[in-house]
């Protein structure tokens, strides 16, 4: 799998990527989605040597051409399919109880990465340390909009008093991503009781002196 996202980064160089699709016919959404679909359901079963635009083409039903009008590339399709899968897996509320909030969110990560976008972003962290390319792309594309949208959850925390005004959010962040990934990478178990230890620790930094996690 490491050689695979190797591939990935590899063609995905030298196409700018500026968060704006492409101009042309828009996209028809369930379109969109049949063929993210089957290009997350192509790279879990063979990696990306058995993953090519014909095979997602057949398996979606969506002509060859369309899929490169959205994608001029095998290896964007591939990474938008998993930051796609794995993003629809994590839950950023935001409700009137932000302990609560935290808490959903811690478990819905640790969920995420103990299925198979798991062991699919664990493969690529690991490339990722020696390929400064696909560092740059995790981190444009996947860590840092995930890392500010829980950072929104955090804020408003503070805003409604839950937590505490001088909350560091990057350092909440940090802990709580890194004690994940860290599990992930060793093959340590993520499940809802160690999530839930994890966000009581968390949140113990978290709220007013005069309020329990």
């Amino acid at each position: 799998m490491i050689d695979a996202h190797k591939e990935i980064c590899g063609m995905t160089r030298g196409v700018k990527r500026t968060g704006r699709r492409q101009a042309g016919r828009p996209r028809n959404e369930t379109s969109r989605k049949a063929i993210l679909d089957a290009s997350f359901e192509i790279l879990l079963g063979n990696g990306l040597k058995g993953f090519s635009i014909d095979a997602v083409s057949t398996r979606a039903g969506v002509p060859r051409s369309t899929i490169y009008r959205w994608w001029p590339s095998k290896g964007l399709l591939a990474f938008e399919s998993f930051r796609e899968a794995f993003g629809a897996e994590l839950r950023f509320a935001q409700s009137e109880d932000s302990k609560r909030d935290m808490i959903e969110l811690v478990r819905s990560l640790a969920s995420a990465l103990s299925g198979d976008a798991g062991r699919l972003a664990a493969s690529i962290i690991a490339e990722a340390q020696q390929d400064p390319a696909l560092q740059a792309q995790f981190l444009e594309e996947f860590s840092n909009p995930l890392r500010e949208r829980s950072a929104s959850v955090l804020r408003r925390g503070i805003v409604t008093g839950r937590f505490r005004h001088d909350l560091d959010v990057d350092r909440v962040i940090d802990a709580f991503v890194g004690a994940t990934y860290l599990r992930l990478l060793f093959g340590l178990e993520l499940d809802f009781t160690w999530a839930d230890a994890l966000a009581d620790t968390l949140l113990r930094g978290c709220v007013q002196d005069d309020e329990t996690p």
